[in-house]
């Protein structure tokens, strides 16, 4: 995230567009206050910002989450799952998962006023026969699949129509 940080936001300062980004020893509680503060700022932020983080109204506009939230397979607790029961995978990692980005997703809208784009950019939503138990939990069927070239353009246009 951090490498990403430092390729993308040259560019986009350029274009106006504040980034600050999470790092390891950056403070999470201010860096959520300087997010709340300044309007115009986007935040890469870990799972830290996922339970707990409110931002209504016009501060959180969209979230975008790059891969599903699985555990580690080495975490210890999964593995100790694996060995005692079969398909302990699907009855504990996969559901563990879906609430996860329920809970990230949740940080987008948090009132019913509020509207936003929420991006997932896992390709194993559409790849994966599990793909469907993440995107039936999402509390809207309105979603749209976009190739990853359009999604910049889907987003500009998707701001301008929320003015």
């Amino acid at each position: 995230m951090e490498d990403l940080y430092e390729r993308v936001e040259p560019a986009l300062a350029r274009d106006g567009l504040e980034l600050a980004c999470q790092t390891r020893q950056a403070s999470t509680r201010r860096l959520r206050d300087r997010f709340i503060a300044e309007k115009g700022s986007s935040l890469f932020a870990l799972k830290a910002f996922w339970e707990g983080f409110d931002a209504s109204g016009e501060t959180l506009r969209c979230v975008v989450i790059p891969k599903l939230p699985f555990a580690r397979p080495t975490d210890p607790l999964s593995c100790e799952r694996d060995l005692r029961e079969k398909g302990a995978w699907g009855r504990y990692v996969l559901p563990e998962a879906v609430l996860e980005l329920k809970q990230a997703a949740g940080r987008l809208i948090r009132s019913s006023s509020d509207t936003g784009v929420l991006v997932l950019a896992d390709s194993r939503l559409v790849s994966k026969g599990y793909g469907k138990k993440f995107l039936s939990s999402l509390p809207t069927g309105a979603y749209q699949r976009i190739d990853a070239a359009q999604v910049g353009r889907y987003l500009e246009l998707w701001r301008r129509s929320h003015e």
